[in-house]
């Protein structure tokens, strides 16, 4: 049994091959059948468009010319229509005012310059300032007396009286202190002060400007 099977098997199998075998030769045909027919089909167009162009002779002329051609077929432009006439408009001009007959002349910006009081000041303010730190600096008569001598030019009576009495004390021989001291307060109102503190000076010193100061008191 397992032999008959086996051989059938075999057969069935050769059978399918066959088939294949003629499955593949039919389409080799074909296509051999297709390209030859293409190159056929190509040939003939190749032929035909490659034909000469046919002449005629003129008869008594030796003169060869081409085929007649037909006729070109001129087509007639369309009348022209007449344009529209155009209409007139009125354009204004514009107005154009008269120039002037005599010119003004522009007077240039005067830039405003900063009041020179506002400057001194400000300077003043810087000195007093570099006064103010010597003295905390140094605390010496020279820086008390410049302070003093400052506010007396301000007719800032009050601190020059105060000023002239820190000089003084620094050292009272001197006799600015004593001449500031006596001035702020004769400014103030109060010379009789003034001419105790400039006698007092007097007794211990010799001193032409604080005499004529006094005697003027």
């Amino acid at each position: 049994m397992l032999n008959n099977n086996f051989s059938k098997l075999v057969k069935l199998y050769e059978k399918y091959q066959r088939q294949q075998r003629n499955r593949m030769l039919l389409k080799v045909l074909g296509l051999v059948v297709l390209a030859g027919a293409g190159y056929l089909t190509y040939d003939r167009l190749s032929t035909q468009t490659n034909r000469p162009e046919p002449v005629s002779v003129a008869a008594g002329n030796d003169t060869v010319t081409p085929a007649a051609a037909p006729a070109s077929v001129t087509q007639k432009a369309p009348p022209e229509t007449a344009p529209a006439p155009l209409k007139r408009t009125v354009v204004q001009t514009p107005k154009t005012e008269a120039m002037p007959k005599t010119l003004q002349k522009r007077t240039p910006q005067k830039t405003k310059k900063k009041p020179e009081t506002f400057q001194l000041k400000v300077s003043q303010r810087e000195s007093l300032y570099k006064l103010l730190v010597n003295y905390k600096d140094r605390k010496s008569y020279d820086a008390a007396i410049k302070i003093a001598r400052f506010y007396l030019q301000e007719k800032d009576y009050n601190k020059a009286v105060k000023w002239a009495v820190e000089a003084s004390k620094k050292d009272p021989s001197q006799e600015e202190s004593w001449l500031i001291y006596a001035r702020a307060k004769k400014a103030l109102g109060k010379p009789e002060v003034a001419k105790r503190a400039l006698s007092i000076y007097l007794k211990h010193n010799y001193s032409q400007p604080a005499q004529n100061l006094l005697d003027s008191l």
